[in-house]
């Protein structure tokens, strides 16, 4: 199942009690969640506007670890990369893409942790400002999402090694789906929540989640955002993402691409 960690921030169901919903279809120019982003007091679902969606930069997520004294979330905290006795915590997504362009990062484990699911929730926010209204969707017209097993391209996977990243690549090309590793074997579906997917695949365990869905990438078709959450079935390594999945006219599959906006939280950017 999904981690604590993104059970609080990427909610699935009930909203938090305390939080103001941020919700605007009729000025909403761009994409429209699918699943409610969390914040520490305010809960994004619908379809936010720009001004939601610049408000939210500024708003606290609920990552880190809790203060016994204070009830207040410690946030992540990054390293500066010039100078790696210097340390700050970030709670805020403006705060975070701020640091990261200019090259601070996680340095533990644990924090990598935390900056994973916090370039997942702040790369949502990010990509839906940059996100267009869809004119056309095939996903609609074909009744189809992010759980059509025999749509999902093989590149959604994790790849732990580089002969794995190889043969995903290789199964790609040649137009086979998760559903075609499922049939054989090679890929391995565990019960999940309604709206959550899971997948284990050579020694990986993933969930998958649909977080939007709009233009993420200018062409006017509709897009699928979505996230997943990645863990070594034995060992501590576990890491977050995010990207888009388009369905192209006369495409076999899905063609994973990262959605236009991700690269604010690149370094050097």
């Amino acid at each position: 199942m999904i981690s604590g960690h993104v059970a609080v921030g990427l909610i699935v169901g009930a909203a938090l009690a305390c939080s103001t919903l941020v919700s605007s279809p009729a000025q909403a120019a761009g994409a429209c969640l699918t699943m409610p982003l969390v914040f520490e007091t305010r809960t994004a679902q619908g379809c936010p506007d720009a001004a939601s969606l610049e408000s939210l930069m500024d708003a606290p997520l609920p990552i880190g670890p809790r203060s016994s004294s204070t009830g207040v979330r410690a946030g992540v905290t990054l390293t500066d990369a010039a100078d790696d006795t210097t340390t700050r915590s970030v709670r805020a997504c403006r705060d975070y893409a701020d640091l990261t362009r200019q090259g601070w990062y996680a340095a533990t484990q644990m924090e990598m942790n935390f900056e994973g699911f916090m370039r997942v929730a702040c790369g949502s926010l990010f990509a839906l400002a940059a996100s267009n209204e869809a004119t056309i969707s095939r996903f609609d017209a074909e009744a189809v999402g992010f759980q059509t097993l025999s749509l999902l391209p093989p590149d959604i996977l994790p790849a732990l090694a580089p002969d794995t990243e190889d043969a995903l690549a290789t199964l790609k090309s040649a137009n086979f789906s998760v559903g075609n590793m499922v049939a054989t074997g090679d890929v391995l579906t565990r019960s999940g929540a309604p709206e959550q997917l899971e997948l284990a695949y050579a020694g990986s365990a993933s969930t998958y989640g649909e977080v939007a869905r709009g233009d993420f990438n200018g062409d006017g078709e509709m897009d699928l955002l979505v996230y997943a959450r990645h863990e070594a079935v034995s060992g501590s390594l576990r890491w977050y993402e995010l990207f888009a999945l388009a369905y192209h006219d006369g495409a076999l599959i899905y063609e994973r691409f990262e959605p236009a906006g991700l690269d604010q939280l690149d370094a050097g950017q």
